[in-house]
């Protein structure tokens, strides 16, 4: 009886200090976010747009093209002749409108800060494109570690089912410890079917993201190691309202209607538009001035006789988009606090659920665990117990690293909402 325990007893340390399969080359998570910033084709895209925004500003800037035109005036229809009378000649005339001073430049200042604001946007997709790559990472950590865990824990069970078996064979057990052992095998095999899965997934996503295709290989995702988050909520909003790009984006708008909105005002006043014309004549008879060249000039500016109708509406228009742009600027930055404020708590939630499993529940659980396995050894603590504490310890491993990957996750999602990394 006795060399009978002693080998359940080593059958169970040998399962524990199984050695662990050779890891897979680690994958660095700083590594991953300069390959995407490099190659992912919707912040390319995102940046090109930006780029393609500035090249309207000087644009908008310009005054308007003049305008050149060439006629041939006050010939004769019965001989179409240039030199029968003293009015007829070929006429070159070129026309330039000015606008009003100021208004191009309102209309410029009013692009660039649209420009600016297709800029944040560029912003936002790359902080939301790290934050997704990121939360990703620690899901990859995450389900690696439950694949790993469950792995683990499968041989360990798989062994108790040995035991058991062996126990039953010369009569010591019961069948049902058996047959409760196996169903926990398959348990963990389903278990361990869905975590593979999910990992693929999970993998193409990445690889997405880094624009590569979705079957190519990755490697093992580093360790997470508990630190600290040193930042207060009232930090967290204060860097959030300084360098939430969505936040900024809004803030371009209003500097953009403002600028709209003077530009209105301006159109109450009228633009001037400048002609010149050089008239080539030939010598006719009668001519008092012998065939000489014409020179013409003009300005001429346009009347705003509709202004009630056409600039006062305008007018108007531009103050209500003004104000609706800065309506919506705060209704933005509430919910840029807010949601911060939101990742706040969930942080503080999942850095006390860290730190009562690393100091209370894991330790206790595999105390516990311990116990079982030498009261099992002893015959003092049935295999239903033992089969009890095991699996309880693997729940909790698992649970721990969920709210460790939740964590990190948490502190990215922030970082997209604050706008800078953290």
């Amino acid at each position: 009886m006795r060399t009978f325990l002693l080998g359940c007893g080593l059958a169970i340390c040998v399962s524990f200090l199984t050695p662990m399969p050779s890891q897979a080359q680690e994958l660095v998570l700083d590594s991953l976010i300069r390959e995407a910033l490099r190659s992912n084709p919707d912040l390319r895209s995102a940046k090109l747009r930006y780029e393609a925004f500035e090249a309207k500003v000087p644009q908008v800037g310009s005054l308007p093209d003049p305008v050149f035109k060439a006629a041939v005036s006050n010939l004769p229809v019965d001989s179409w002749s240039l030199d029968q009378t003293p009015m007829s000649g070929v006429e070159l005339m070129l026309t330039q409108k000015i606008p009003l001073p100021g208004k191009l430049g309102l209309a410029k200042k009013t692009t660039r800060s649209l420009a600016q604001k297709v800029k944040q946007d560029y912003e936002s997709t790359k902080n939301f494109i790290l934050s997704e790559l990121k939360q990703n990472y620690y899901q990859l950590y995450l389900l690696q570690k439950s694949i790993e865990i469950t792995q683990e824990n499968k041989l360990l069970i798989e062994n108790f089912a040995r035991i058991a078996s062996t126990k039953y064979s010369v009569g010591k057990g019961i069948q049902q410890d058996v047959l409760k052992a196996q169903v926990e095998v398959s348990k963990m095999i389903d278990k361990l079917i869905s975590l593979e899965e999910m990992e693929q997934i999970v993998r193409a996503k990445i690889n997405i993201l880094l624009n590569r295709n979705p079957q190519d290989s990755l490697g093992q995702a580093s360790d997470l190691t508990f630190r600290e988050f040193n930042y207060s909520e009232e930090e967290l909003q204060s860097l959030a309202v300084e360098a939430n790009p969505n936040l900024k984006a809004r803030g371009f708008l209003v500097n953009a209607s403002v600028s709209a909105y003077d530009l209105a005002r301006r159109e109450y006043w009228p633009d001037f538009t400048l002609s010149a014309s050089y008239r080539i004549r030939d010598e006719v008879r009668m001519d008092p001035v012998r065939g000489e060249d014409f020179f013409s000039a003009s300005a001429a500016i346009n009347i705003p006789l509709y202004f009630w109708s056409k600039q006062k509406k305008k007018v108007q228009e531009k103050a209500l988009d003004l104000e609706s742009s800065r309506q919506k600027y705060e209704d933005v930055k509430n919910n840029v606090k807010f949601g911060v404020s939101k990742l706040f708590y969930s942080m503080g939630k999942f850095r006390k659920e860290i730190e009562l499993y690393q100091t209370a529940i894991l330790p206790q659980a595999r105390q516990s665990l311990e116990s079982a396995k030498s009261g099992y050894q002893v015959d003092k603590v049935d295999f239903l117990t033992l089969l009890f504490n095991q699996v309880t310890l693997f729940n909790y491993e698992i649970a721990y690293h969920q709210a460790l990957s939740s964590y990190f996750k948490t502190i990215a999602k922030l970082e997209e909402m604050v706008g800078k990394s953290l």
